[in-house]
């Protein structure tokens, strides 16, 4: 008797919410009917993060129509481990007033929150410090990163950032692993786009890039094996 295939859950998340971002990859997204999740850091709203446009109201408006979840990525994101080390009550305002102002100037719910940073915020005391104004909380990896489902621990999901060395066929190994053992997968994007930029901190290309074809092929790729993706929100309502 043949063992029942698995499906799994993944996640397309941007984080930063990059202006080109928002012109090819989450554009090809609505043309395929996919919801992602667009962490938002709610101070550099249609102004320039690390030297790169970030999305504008006038896109935002558009995501949130699109079906596409908000979430906030912190006012100014900061790195909020090093940050709740001088000062906590400056750490949870980032942590709070972000979502009062996307909220505010968007009108729409925000129940998802993404911690700033590559391995920068482990520590219990900030996620549960996200729990009175969030339904969840993101921390990313560099390393592949796997949520057991059910999920137990809404304020510990972990995400995945992929960077400009990872291969397709490393991706699509990822995304049949996650098939295979009923997992739930979150793919954190920052640039995707025809175009690279500097690294703001090195003199060196930016890492977290995807050409804009990559990125369709790898969408291509998990729609044709059928998993379900689900932004960050729905995740966590369906999963828990």
């Amino acid at each position: 008797m043949r063992k029942p295939v698995k499906k799994g859950v993944i996640t397309i998340a941007f984080d930063d919410a990059y202006l080109d971002t928002y012109r090819y990859a989450i554009k090809y997204l609505d043309k395929l009917k996919i919801k992602s999740t667009i962490a938002l850091p709610a101070f550099f709203i249609g102004k320039t993060f690390e030297k790169r446009p970030v999305v504008g109201l006038k896109e935002l408006k558009d995501i949130i129509s699109s079906g596409h979840e908000i979430a906030s990525h912190t006012s100014s994101h900061p790195n909020l481990f090093r940050l709740a080390a001088k000062d906590k009550k400056a750490a949870t305002d980032e942590i709070a007033d972000s979502k009062t102002r996307i909220e505010r100037l968007l009108n729409c719910r925000v129940d998802s929150f993404v911690f700033p940073y590559i391995n920068k915020n482990q520590s219990k005391v900030l996620r549960l410090k996200t729990k009175p104004y969030y339904k969840s909380a993101r921390i990313t990896s560099n390393t592949p990163n796997f949520n057991k489902i059910p999920l137990k621990a809404p304020y510990s999901v972990g995400g995945f950032a992929v960077t400009g060395k990872h291969s397709l066929p490393f991706l699509e190994k990822l995304v049949d692993y996650t098939r295979e053992k009923d997992l739930w997968l979150v793919e954190a994007f920052h640039l995707v786009g025809k175009k690279n930029t500097r690294s703001a901190h090195r003199p060196k290309p930016y890492r977290f890039f995807m050409h804009i074809d990559d990125f369709k092929k790898h969408i291509d790729y998990i729609v044709s094996k059928g998993i379900t993706v689900l932004t960050q929100k729905d995740a966590i309502k369906k999963l828990s």
